[in-house]
């Protein structure tokens, strides 16, 4: 499946270490080049943002994210429904 915004090898890498809360599927917490964060991020196999709450479609470039990261919340999200998918979730 070719998605739509793909990380960076060098990220896929680290997302591949999160801790996911359904089959394939993590949350995470997206840090910008200039500082901005982005909470409630949905990685898709470690390989790809596939949603993000409150947004249908990505705010900002991939050129731009500096870093992905897991929270507390991240690892164990209280809102685990309700994700408006920019790509086929697999």
């Amino acid at each position: 499946m070719e998605y739509k915004y793909k990380l960076p090898a060098n990220l896929i890498e680290k997302a591949s270490m999160f801790k996911e809360f359904a089959n394939g599927g993590a949350q995470a917490t997206i840090k910008l080049i200039d500082g901005r964060i982005f909470n409630k991020a949905l990685i898709s196999n470690s390989s790809a943002i596939i949603a993000l709450r409150g947004f249908s479609e990505l705010p900002f470039n991939l050129s731009d994210v500096s870093d992905v990261y897991q929270t507390e919340e991240d690892k164990s999200p209280k809102e685990r429904h309700g994700w408006e998918y920019w790509d086929e979730w697999q």
